[in-house]
């Protein structure tokens, strides 16, 4: 992009100054913020000028000759400008609207250069009907439509207004006709209708031109054709026999015209009686009757194709309020805008178009608050969802005393598995952490508690969760549950103040029902207190979890997968509204709550936790309990290696000491560090030199597991061991003196809530001479 320049109004006798002229501005505050870009033969911009406040820009003569467009529009604040608010002219075109180096841009143009706010609202509802209900609508409908076809068959066109007035009079005088309910009467019939409060909402606008209907219109004629093709497409039931055949498979509602996308499509369902209406009214009263009903007028107006202006959100009550900029848009006489909406619905792992307003030409005028209804059987209203503020909702939130989010487990893929693991997956800190003791990737082991938020809209009667259970299951390489499953059935109480006392109360385990070791869900709001709360502690130790042994160095740590299910009163599991049955034994309910994952930490962007859109909460554990090994082997002198069991090494001061040695954990993705530090004598500290260390540089790797051997630390001299430090004195080298070696290994294992690292240690004796 070119950069601005403020070059004199002339070079030469080329000029590089302009002046834009608004026709019609009036106060200069008024003036919209206006962009100038020249545009290359390559769609490059070769320079960009925001017109000043007094109108002017410049444009260099040299970037005008280069340039094939030139684009004067709405700033964008970015360089560049809107596209729907602009005008582009070609460069000689450019060159030859100017008068004395000022553009005139009249009324009618730059106005599109300002930018309003442009809102729409409303609210959506889903109508929870029987299927008898759908068939009746879908019956009244057809019939209507099969007797219109006939009609429309033996009729021509230009004299049905007048030929079946008669008839349309007395059909609707009979008794019979008012004992079927009739399509405004099914409209109207009773229901139960709830907000909808979770869900997208699509904005779609058109704009329409609509000249009223007026006595004797021709388009009367043309509308009554329209309106014959129409029902003739409509789906139609066979009529009835004396003796029908068995009845045909139930008929999707969805999947007629008559609810199209799950939005009830006024034309479709009153297209026949419409019909009707039309062919036998008196032709000074189908003018008003056609002005009366919308759906009816826009079939006679010229509308544009529908665009998406906007997308918003569904509020806890229901509602949506959706704002957008834009510029101004010049209308001519009667047209106007109208806008039609779009709500989607994701519950689970689907989306879901649960109201689809322009397959069933429901538009709505600007301004107009509508009340969007769906008619869809799967959507969901606010009392099955909840208001979506995740207010029912369960999540592990800490693994002893580490936040969940700090545990690498790979999404969920069913409610038992997860994807695939790999080298990192099940240990905690992804991320190198402020001190040592939070070093990445450690490997679980020992007691792990965990603990899980169990929000108190669990609790609420619509969804009734009252226990949880808590299960392991070794994991393959793919993250699929493998061999058997045990479930968590030590007893657990948490203290509880009841009057003045302080009391333990047992959580479980019990049996409901067939449902075994389950707990009862401790919600926030009871008295509770004491520090040792947790939902369970898994003991990694026990001989089914505790694999690989201890005496299998060769094998990898194995993962387990922890499994939570939440279950109500009854000893019924839940899942959640949406998520595939888990298909094990016993009674499961779908009920409008989410497992939810945490996964990033608190005040991040966005939601710090994901939904699990499956019958349980499962995450990915790597527990390994296999004890690190220091062992000294060797001393070595001057690369010479001896295992005596009493050593005096002595020689020059330029002699060198180290040690052989194995330090390991079996699974070498869980060592944190080795390294050997050696003591002198009596009082050694590292201000006297009595204390120091050999090199380990293959640290932090495995060094001698076997079936590999023993290797060679790094040395220190005889001298510099020897050497004591006694400032301000300088230093003494000692002729002989006593030693201890010691070997460290440490491991990263944690159970969460003790972050020192396990470690093992071996020290040697020996004594050092100078000759």
């Amino acid at each position: 992009m070119g950069e601005r320049t403020n070059d004199s109004a002339y070079r030469g006798n080329e000029r590089d100054l302009y002046k834009l002229e608004l026709v019609g501005l009036g106060a200069p505050g008024d003036r919209p913020n206006v962009a100038v870009l020249a545009v290359g033969a390559r769609n490059e911009v070769l320079h960009t000028q925001e017109v000043g406040e007094d109108g002017n820009f410049t444009l260099p003569a040299e970037v005008l000759k280069q340039a094939q467009r030139v684009v004067v529009g709405a700033s964008d604040d970015k360089g560049g400008v809107h596209a729907d608010a602009a005008i582009t002219y070609r460069a000689d075109e450019f060159r030859a609207q100017l008068q004395n180096g000022t553009l005139a841009l009249a009324e009618g143009t730059w106005l599109r250069f300002r930018f309003h706010w442009v809102c729409v609202s409303g609210s959506v509802q889903a109508c929870k009907r029987r299927p008898w209900w759908y068939e009746s609508i879908v019956t009244a409908a057809t019939t209507l439509a099969r007797a219109s076809s006939v009609t429309a068959s033996a009729l021509s066109a230009p004299f049905a207004l007048a030929t079946n007035r008669a008839s349309l009079s007395t059909a609707s005088a009979t008794l019979p006709s008012r004992l079927v309910p009739s399509i405004n009467d099914l409209i109207a019939w009773p229901f139960r209708c709830a907000p909808v409060c979770r869900g997208s909402v699509e904005v779609y606008r058109r704009t329409c031109c609509c000249w009223p209907i007026v006595f004797a219109d021709p388009r009367i004629t043309d509308l009554i054709r329209d309106l014959e093709v129409y029902v003739q497409q409509l789906p139609k039931l066979p009529p009835p026999k004396r003796f029908p055949p068995p009845p045909p498979p139930p008929v999707d509602p969805l999947k007629t015209p008559f609810f199209e996308g799950g939005a009830l499509n006024e034309l479709a369902l009153n297209a026949a009686t419409d019909l009707q209406a039309l062919r036998a009214m008196p032709a000074d009263q189908a003018a008003a009757y056609i002005n009366g009903r919308a759906y009816l007028l826009h079939r006679l107006c010229h509308c544009s194709q529908p665009v998406r202006v906007g997308t918003g959100t569904l509020q806890p009550d229901g509602s949506f309020n959706i704002c957008w900029l834009e510029p101004w848009r010049l209308l001519l006489p009667n047209c106007y805008e109208q806008y039609a909406y779009v709500v989607k619905q994701t519950v689970g792992l689907s989306t879901r178009t649960i109201y689809n307003g322009l397959t069933a030409g429901a538009w709505h005028a600007a301004g107009e608050h509508p009340v969007l209804t769906s008619y869809d059987p799967l959507a969901y209203t606010c009392n099955e969802t909840g208001p979506g503020d995740g207010s029912a909702y369960v999540f592990l939130d800490e693994i002893g005393a580490t936040e969940s989010h700090e545990l690498i487990t790979p999404a969920a893929t069913g409610w038992d598995r997860v994807a695939a693991p790999d080298d990192t997956s099940g240990l905690l800190f992804p991320n190198v952490g402020p001190g040592p003791f939070f070093n990445h990737r450690r490997n679980l082991g020992g007691g792990i508690e965990l603990t899980f938020i169990f929000s108190l809209g669990l609790r609420d009667a619509a969804i009734g969760a009252h226990y949880y259970r808590i299960s392991v299951c070794r994991a393959d390489a793919l993250g699929n549950p493998t061999g058997a499953r045990s479930y968590y059935g030590d007893g657990l109480a948490w203290q509880k103040v009841v009057g003045a006392d302080i009391v333990p109360e047992s959580l479980g385990p019990v049996t409901v029902g067939t449902q075994a070791n389950l707990y009862r869900i401790p919600y926030s709001d009871e008295a509770w207190v004491g520090s040792g709360r947790y939902h369970a502690m898994i003991d990694s130790t026990k001989a089914e979890f505790n694999l690989p042994i201890a005496t299998d160095l060769a094998s990898p740590a194995v993962h387990h997968l922890v499994t939570l299910e939440v279950f109500d009163a009854a000893g019924n599991r839940l899942r959640p509204l949406g998520a595939p049955a888990s298909g094990q034994p016993g009674t499961e309910d779908a009920k409008a709550f989410e497992y939810r994952r945490w996964f990033q930490p608190g005040g991040s962007v966005g939601d710090d936790t994901s939904p699990v859109p499956f019958a349980a909460l499962t995450h990915l554990f790597c527990w390994d309990n296999r004890v690190p090994v220091a062992d000294i082997t060797r001393l070595v002198m001057n690369g010479s290696a001896s295992d005596e069991e009493c050593q005096f090494l002595d020689g020059p001061g330029d002699s060198t000491f180290a040690v052989e040695y194995r330090a390991y954990v079996p699974d070498q993705r869980f060592q944190y560090a080795h390294g050997i530090s050696w003591l002198r004598g009596l009082n050694a500290s590292a201000a006297n030199g009595g204390i120091g260390s050999l090199p380990t540089p293959a640290s932090p790797g495995n060094v001698g597991k076997p079936p590999a051997g023993p290797i060679d630390s790094g040395s220190n001299t005889f001298a510099q061991m020897l050497t004591r430090l006694d400032p301000p004195n300088p230093p003494t080298v000692l002729p002989r003196c006593s030693f201890a070696v010691t070997l460290t290994t440490y491991a990263k294992t944690t159970n969460g809530a003790n972050m020192n690292y396990p470690f093992a240690q071996e020290t040697a004796a020996f004594a050092l001479a100078i000759d």
